[in-house]
C-alpha cells in the first residue's frame, strides 16, 4: 500500500512538471549548440594577428613624416609603444620588428618594415597565416613569408603565391615546430 501510494505522489509530480520538460531541454540544447560552436569555431590567434596588424597601423602612422623606417627596430618600436596589446605580451615565439628576420635597424632608404613572429608551432602557423584580412590590412601589407627547415614561400598580392592564403593551403606547408611567418608591410 505505501508503495502504491509513493508511486502515485511520485506520478503526480511528474505529471505536474511535465509543462517544464520542453524549455528546460530546450535551453539545455542551447547552452550545448553555444559551447560547441565556440569550440569549434573560436580562433585563438585572431587576436594575435589583429595585434599584429594594429602594431603596423601605428608604426606607419608613426614613421609617415619621416624618411622611411629608419631606426625601427624591436627596441625602438617598444620605446615608442608601437607594438599593440598581446604581440607585446607573447612569451610563446619571438617577435622582432624591423629589417629582416632579425629585426635590424631601419635605413632612411627603407620605404618597408617587418614584423616577424618565430618559433610557431603548426597550429600558430596556419591560423596566423589563413586568418582573413581586413580591407584597411590589406594597404599596408605587400607580403607574408612563411620560413622553415622545409621551405621558403611568400605570398604576396598577385603574385604565383596570392594573397590572402587560402583557407587549409597551409596545413601541408607548416611544419610541426619552429615555423617562422614574417609580415612585410610598407
Amino acid at each position: 500500500m505505501k508503495l502504491y501510494l509513493l508511486t502515485q505522489k511520485t506520478k503526480l509530480v511528474v505529471e505536474k512538471l511535465k509543462p517544464l520538460h520542453l524549455p528546460l531541454i530546450l535551453c539545455a540544447l542551447i547552452i550545448v549548440l553555444a559551447a560547441l560552436s565556440y569550440i569549434v569555431f573560436h580562433n585563438p590567434h585572431q587576436q594575435l594577428q589583429h595585434d599584429i596588424f594594429a602594431t603596423a597601423q601605428k608604426i606607419h602612422h608613426f614613421y609617415r613624416d619621416r624618411p622611411g623606417y629608419w631606426q625601427l627596430a624591436t627596441n625602438t618600436a617598444i620605446e615608442d609603444k608601437l607594438v599593440v596589446g598581446t604581440l607585446a605580451k607573447k612569451e610563446e615565439f619571438d617577435v622582432r620588428i624591423g629589417q629582416g628576420l632579425d629585426g635590424d635597424t631601419g635605413l632612411p632608404s627603407d620605404m618597408s618594415f617587418n614584423i616577424v613572429l618565430r618559433h610557431l608551432n603548426k597550429s600558430a602557423c596556419i591560423n596566423l597565416s589563413e586568418l582573413p584580412i581586413s580591407e584597411e590590412s590589406k594597404l599596408l601589407l605587400q607580403k607574408i613569408t612563411l620560413i622553415n627547415d622545409n621551405e621558403m614561400i611568400e605570398y604576396a598580392w598577385g603574385a604565383e603565391n596570392p594573397l590572402p592564403i587560402a583557407r587549409y593551403s597551409m596545413r601541408q606547408k607548416c611544419q610541426p615546430r619552429e615555423n617562422t611567418l614574417v609580415w612585410t608591410f610598407q
